[in-house]
């Protein structure tokens, strides 16, 4: 099943499409192809449990990244800036002296063509040489599916220059549909946290950000990346979210800067932030193909 309505326009006069995907006795999503947004997630009993916008006028101002698809760097870069070999590359920086995801027009703020392949919907940008001061042209290509409960989100990309690629997804998920987090539980299978100026990884155990058995969220603050998470686990009475991907790490947060504090939580699988100063491990070279996924299955209790 798929559907596709007319959401706005840019502030240029282009048309943004909102596009439903789905099964008729399983979830639906629906995208935005305006920065590749996950603007609502039903459940088969009609709940919605992704925080949305009412309007494009709302995203167009929106600086929570609310839904948005995250490039081209998830998270934070020191300093706005990082070297690749001997070269240094300066980029805008949009949260103090940092780089917050990808910079103040990243992809989050751009408009994707959008196709569809049978079930799947087809989202692509081209990114060019110097987009917010990252190195090389980067070609991007998601793939959106949903099977049955399960969304899956597969992203690719190319380059035509060495440049640091680690893209998430951006959706505050409130399973309840409505009012604060504070009573999900959370189960994050992950034993090390990750600083965003230091290399190694501290461990989780002993602090109150240690949720490698499944407990309530409370009035627990989060903003922490979980190093080597194999699972995240998010629950609320009837509900059951899992959150797996072949990106190693994931950031959570409990959202205290929305409108309403703790409405939702943010479960970005990536890299871990500030990577590129690091292992590297997001560095994209061309020749290479950048190709992760990140699944979000839905159970009912």
């Amino acid at each position: 099943m798929i559907n596709e309505w007319n959401f706005g326009t840019t502030p240029d006069g282009q048309d943004v499409r909102a596009i439903e995907i789905g099964d008729a006795d399983g979830i639906r999503a629906t995208v935005l192809n305006y920065g590749a947004t996950l603007h609502t997630l039903h459940l088969p009993n009609g709940r919605n449990v992704v925080l949305n916008l009412d309007s494009m006028n709302a995203y167009l101002s929106d600086e929570a990244y609310h839904g948005r698809i995250i490039g081209r760097n998830a998270n934070r870069i020191t300093d706005a800036s990082f070297e690749i070999g001997t070269e240094t590359f300066q980029l805008t920086a949009n949260d103090g002296t940092n780089n917050l995801h990808g910079g103040p027009e990243g992809f989050e703020a751009k408009l994707w063509r959008v196709t569809q392949e049978d079930q799947a919907l087809i989202l692509r940008l081209n990114s060019p040489d110097g987009d917010q001061g990252f190195p090389g042209q980067v070609d991007v290509t998601l793939r959106v599916t949903v099977n049955d409960m399960t969304l899956r989100l597969e992203m690719e990309a190319i380059t035509t220059r060495p440049t640091p690629l680690n893209m998430t997804w951006h959706p505050y998920w409130n399973l309840l549909g409505k009012g604060r987090i504070d009573g999900h539980n959370l189960h994050v299978m992950a034993a090390h946290l990750t600083a965003l100026e230091a290399p190694v990884p501290l461990p989780v155990a002993n602090t109150r950000f240690d949720f490698q058995t499944e407990l309530p969220i409370g009035s627990v603050e989060i903003d922490k990346n979980y190093a080597k998470a194999a699972k995240t686990v998010l629950s609320v009475h009837d509900t059951r979210l899992i959150v797996t991907s072949s990106l190693p790490d994931i950031q959570i947060c409990t959202a205290e800067h929305l409108t309403i504090p703790r409405a939702g939580i943010a479960l970005e699988p990536q890299f871990q932030p500030n990577d590129i100063k690091f292992k590297q491990d997001s560095l994209l070279s061309p020749g290479e193909v950048y190709r992760h996924w990140i699944e979000y299955e839905f159970q009912s209790l």
